[in-house]
């Protein structure tokens, strides 16, 4: 079999549509950052877990840190034709049977914070309803509810969902920066607080999980790889999208995160969190805007997280649409809808396994908020740093081995110093994870968790060595996900 390097004549004959932009594509990975849920839900835990008042420098380390990660990325890109996203750049570098591991991987991953946010979704916005409206409806309804609608968007073509994205990003990025706002215009410059820089301030707490909860707010980084077959011009596109996605957000939370220190007190933000861990983020939008913005708040809230859920299933289907392009999965799942252009057949699988899952747990009776979400999301992301990881390591390995002129900064440097700021908060996660999962008795859930990264990895790299080793054509195919 050739391959030209294009997936417009895979073995399949198919391929996605679309005109993304750079706007379009950036909200869709700011969207899965979803900018208010980590003001509101990831803030505080940055502030009483993390470093205090260094929370914005910490913002300011995880951009550094992914921008470090975006140069090899980005420049190795230009060898990288599909939109296999991070294990396609793991498998350039690494090999089929790493790569296809690492894919699995980031299937797992994804599906797992996918899920945890459905059923946390499901949760706050039967809060919502009974708070404003006094309708009460079990949670449960509505995260499977949430479910279809999703993959109903998932079902239609890409600009559908990119456009419903763009509405729910941009407001609640507006009311995020009203706050700045308010407390810049009602406390001056001296809001910005510089003790914040101070490295007593730095060092004070556990600054390791601060940047880790930092590094958390990036997350669907590679998004914007994920949708080079429906971008328009992706040779320069995509570059673009990525650079802008990573300062854009680190700048945002930077900003942002600075002005919440500064509306708070220097000296008062710890013990304010302490006394509000729940909605210390409200309580100050509350503050400087009145209760009408926090009630917007609240409602936004939910928009957010209906844009991270739409984003991230988004994000699975094209994983698993690429996977049965190249026969790692059936090919079935490669199938494109003849009038949307999207990769119908994959959503619905998505939409079932995830409305299977929740059905699981359901049943089973876990808590929504304490449970579903915090050992999913926790499980994700572990499993989301690895993959960083791996692709900085396959970066500097295809760099290694390629003389195409490309300088130490591109391919040295810049990913050795990714790499080594991602190990870093691998480690404080793997470390502390009995404490991240919570409850009497997290040491069977964290185990199930490390068990459960481990497992999706290994199946990848099973099914590659059985594919080689029994189909040698399909092994073939492999090669070209890159």
């Amino acid at each position: 079999m050739s391959y030209d390097g294009s997936l417009a004549e895979g073995p399949v004959g198919n391929k996605l549509t679309g005109k993304l932009g750079v706007g379009e594509i950036v909200l869709m990975v700011v969207a899965t950052a979803s900018p208010l849920a980590v003001m509101v839900a990831n803030l505080p835990l940055i502030v009483l877990l993390g470093n205090g008042p260094a929370a914005p420098v910490d913002a300011l380390i995880a951009m550094i840190i992914m921008l470090l990660f975006t140069v090899g990325f980005i420049s190795m890109s230009r060898y990288i034709k599909n939109s296999g996203a991070f294990y396609a750049y793991i498998q350039k570098g690494l090999g089929r049977i790493t790569g296809l591991g690492s894919a699995t991987l980031a299937l797992c991953s994804y599906s797992l914070i996918l899920i945890a946010i459905e059923g946390f979704f499901g949760y706050a916005l039967a809060d919502t309803l009974k708070t404003f409206l006094g309708i009460e409806i079990p949670w449960q309804v509505l995260s499977l509810a949430i479910v279809a609608v999703v993959g109903y968007f998932g079902y239609r073509h890409i600009e559908l969902s990119a456009k419903v994205l763009g509405i729910a990003l941009i407001l609640e990025i507006l009311i995020v920066i009203a706050v700045d706002f308010a407390v810049i215009s009602q406390q001056g410059l001296a809001a910005l607080d510089t003790r914040v820089f101070a490295l007593e301030t730095i060092t004070s707490g556990s600054p390791g999980f601060g940047i880790m909860f930092a590094i958390f707010c990036f997350i669907g980084f590679e998004a914007t790889v994920v949708f080079r077959e429906e971008a328009r011009d992706p040779e320069r596109t995509i570059p673009i999208a990525t650079y802008a996605a990573a300062i854009g957000v680190g700048i945002f939370y930077f900003v942002s995160m600075w002005c919440f220190v500064g509306g708070v007190g220097f000296d008062r933000v710890l013990p304010f969190a302490e006394e509000h861990p729940g909605d210390v983020y409200l309580l100050v939008s509350e503050q400087f805007l009145g209760t009408a913005a926090k009630d917007a708040m609240q409602l936004l809230l939910i928009t957010s997280l209906f844009a991270v859920v739409l984003s991230l299933h988004n994000v699975v289907v094209r994983y698993t649409y690429i996977l049965g392009s190249y026969g790692a999965f059936p090919r079935f799942l490669s199938d494109i809808h003849p009038r949307n252009g999207s990769p119908h057949k994959a959503s619905l699988v998505q939409t079932l396994c995830s409305l299977a899952v929740l059905a699981v747990v359901m049943a089973i009776g876990l808590d929504p908020v304490t449970q579903v979400y915090a050992w999913g999301a926790t499980a994700g992301t572990i499993g989301y740093m690895f993959l960083l990881a791996l692709t900085c390591v396959g970066v500097l390995v295809f760099f290694a081995s390629t003389d195409g002129g490309t300088s130490r900064w591109v391919s040295v440097v810049a990913p050795l110093g990714a790499l080594a700021g991602i190990l870093f908060c691998i480690w404080i996660a793997i470390d502390n994870l009995p404490t991240l999962v919570g409850g009497e008795n997290p040491y069977p859930i964290a185990f199930g968790i490390a068990l459960t990264i481990a497992a999706s990895f290994l199946v990848g790299v099973i099914m590659a060595a059985f594919i080689r080793a029994r189909r040698p054509e399909r092994y073939l195919e492999l090669k070209a996900l890159t």
